[in-house]
């Protein structure tokens, strides 16, 4: 029900990704089959014991979108970390919910669409 939702909120705070990032928390509820989907997916995530890895799962399950505005200001230089880090995680992800090929390709995107003018060759 409703009540058990109040805690997929506090182990996953969707409204940014630097909301979910901090909302990392660790909760141990027994008996998941009482629990909503979600509230069972997330205890189950929170089990793992690299939190950094767990966050960065809640990020690619619930953020369709990965701004990458922030990032622009250092031109061209950071898209190779970004790809190496999407390259990274696609290894770590445990199911396809993440859909990290095409957030990877997004974001790739973004950076030829705001920065044309350095993604050609003369």
């Amino acid at each position: 029900g409703r009540g058990w939702d109040a805690f997929s909120e506090v182990l996953c705070d969707t409204s940014s990704v630097n909301n979910t990032f901090l909302s990392n928390h660790r909760l141990i509820l027994e008996n998941h089959d009482r629990f909503t989907t979600n509230l069972s997916s997330l205890l189950r995530l929170n089990l793992g014991t690299d939190k950094k890895q767990v966050a960065t799962q809640k990020i690619l399950r619930h953020h369709t979108h990965l701004d990458m505005k922030p990032f622009l200001e250092w031109d061209l230089r950071v898209l190779p970390v970004a790809v190496s880090w999407f390259n990274r995680v696609r290894d770590d992800a445990r199911n396809d919910e993440s859909n990290v090929d095409a957030k990877k390709l997004s974001s790739i995107y973004q950076f030829v669409r705001a920065l044309p003018i350095e993604c050609v060759t003369p």
